[in-house]
């Protein structure tokens, strides 16, 4: 029989067990709180620096095996020895010209000459950069061939996972990781460049000589490519007048088109004055001591009496700012006249910016497809790339505009390829537009007056307000448009006496070949 005494002992120690037991638990239950907390925060923060989290959530995740029912490295690799394009690129290296039927295949489907492919693969092997740590990986040659062939088509990575036998995050980390940064590092300034010595500009102006445009080095115009990687809400600053979400670029192009200079990407909604703002190839390469001593003669009398004149110039449309190096087609020009003939002429030969956006867009036909890439900067990366990549093969195959069939009929018909819109009398709702020049003004005959009486009957009106532009860069800019105006006159009647009647083609070589074919089929 328990004593009083031991009974109150006993409850005391039960006491002392529960009050024990529940500490532990609670010690136990906060502990676990604090851990899951701290794995959250690990997580998110993995995923954030784009480390082995991204491939799951939780702690620990670990992938599937892509073929779990291989042994040993075999769970995870494609096989990329046996893929369609390894055969063939290796078929084509051994082989070469021999194999002419799957050369030929290689290099329409890469777009790429395969002597431009070779060496930059080459140049990738060599690279110690790029050296692969594990002896099993892809080789480098593939994985070019795998985002020459992104670009190309605009396929998905995970489209391409069947011909190459490699992941979609293999060829997606090469892609963005290492083959944008590397073309850009190596090759873009090597290829994209305006003239650097007096040497190539003269041979850039000497090719808009012929056209009737002596001084000139080139066209700008901007191309838009699609983007739909903006941030939730921003979609009105990017939907401009493609009437979707773009990204605008300003390119200038020679007369063989080369592209020389690529801007910074700008949303879509941004005006091409905008753009050309921030082009570093007109706000500060144009005003160096090379393009602005540049002199050239233009014709002020049928007798051969030249003119001097100095300072480069390009040919844009009229959405660009009135500078004197921006020379653009006159708008709302009396029809038949003098000026309206001039700025048929202007919009046929700037059209090579339009051309080389037709070519660009036709040969990697990722700039026509979606783009979901949430960073723009990549976006304007791969771009250059393409233009890049569009340079290289120009100088690797000599190709260039007007020494072809193809560009005869063009060419025959170029009067009609002008700035429709800006030569037209009336607006959208067809109303009349006021004219520069009424029809009640006599025409000046440019022959009997000097440049200053000339400069002086056809200025236009500069009194309104001007954006950002003086009354005297305007006035200089419209003294340089009289004056060619005048030229191009002058030299295509003198044109048409010295080749039997031909009218001055935009390009040489379409002359040239226009000829050939006459001879052939018996003469004009």
């Amino acid at each position: 029989m328990t004593t009083p005494e031991r009974q109150r002992e006993l409850r005391r120690r039960r006491k002392i067990i529960v009050v024990a037991m529940a500490g532990c638990a609670t010690t136990l239950a906060y502990s676990l709180l604090r851990r899951r907390r701290s794995d959250r925060s690990r997580r998110s923060f993995g995923r954030v620096v784009a480390s082995r989290s991204r491939y799951g959530s939780r702690v620990g995740f670990k992938r599937t095996p892509m073929f779990p029912m291989q042994m040993g490295c075999a769970k995870w690799e494609h096989g990329w020895e046996e893929s369609y394009w390894w055969v063939r690129l290796q078929t084509v290296a051994a082989e070469g010209v021999s194999h002419a039927l799957m050369l030929k295949t290689v290099e329409r489907k890469l777009r790429l000459p395969w002597s431009v492919f070779d060496s930059l693969a080459r140049e990738m092997e060599a690279d110690p950069d790029l050296q692969p740590s594990n002896p099993r990986a892809v080789p480098l040659r593939l994985k070019l061939c795998a985002a020459l062939r992104h670009l190309a088509t605009g396929h998905s990575f995970d489209g391409l996972e069947e011909s190459f036998k490699m992941s979609a995050q293999t060829m997606r980390d090469f892609f963005w990781g290492t083959f944008i940064p590397w073309m850009m590092a190596r090759k873009y300034e090597e290829n994209v460049y305006a003239p650097r010595n007096i040497d190539e500009l003269q041979e850039v102006c000497e090719e808009y000589d012929y056209a009737g445009f002596p001084g000139c080095c080139g066209s700008v115009d901007g191309v838009h490519v699609l983007w739909y990687g903006f941030k939730s809400g921003a979609r009105a600053d990017f939907v401009g007048k493609e009437k979707q979400p773009t990204l605008v670029f300003g390119v200038t192009v020679d007369h063989r088109y080369r592209i020389m200079h690529v801007t910074s990407a700008h949303a879509g909604t941004t005006n091409d004055k905008f753009v050309i703002r921030g082009d570093d190839f007109h706000t500060r390469i144009m005003h160096t001591q090379l393009y602005k001593d540049y002199k050239f003669d233009l014709l002020t009398s049928r007798d051969g009496t030249r003119a001097r004149y100095k300072g480069c110039y390009v040919l844009c449309d009229g959405g660009y700012g009135d500078w004197r190096n921006l020379v653009s087609a006159f708008s709302c020009v009396e029809p038949f006249s003098q000026r309206a003939n001039w700025s048929h002429r202007v919009g046929s030969v700037r059209k090579d910016s339009e051309c080389t956006f037709g070519v660009l867009k036709a040969r990697f036909r990722v700039l026509t497809s979606r783009i979901y890439r949430r960073n723009a900067t990549d976006v304007e990366n791969m771009f250059k790339v393409c233009c890049c990549l569009h340079n290289m093969i120009m100088r690797a195959r000599d190709v260039r505009p007007g020494t072809g069939c193809e560009y005869v009929q063009d060419t025959v018909h170029e009067c009609n390829l002008d700035d429709g819109e800006d030569l037209r009398d009336t607006n959208a709702r067809g109303q009349l537009v006021r004219n520069l020049r009424s029809a009640s003004i006599v025409d000046v005959d440019l022959d009997d007056v000097d440049d200053d009486a000339h400069n002086t009957a056809l200025r236009v009106d500069t009194s309104d307000e001007v954006d950002d532009v003086t009354a005297e860069e305007l006035a200089n800019k419209t003294a340089l448009q009289h004056a060619l105006m005048r030229h191009w006159r002058i030299y295509a009647e003198l044109h048409r006496e010295e080749y039997d009647g031909y009218h001055p083609f935009v390009y040489s070589g379409s002359r040239l070949e226009r000829q050939r074919l006459d001879a052939i089929n018996g003469g004009r």
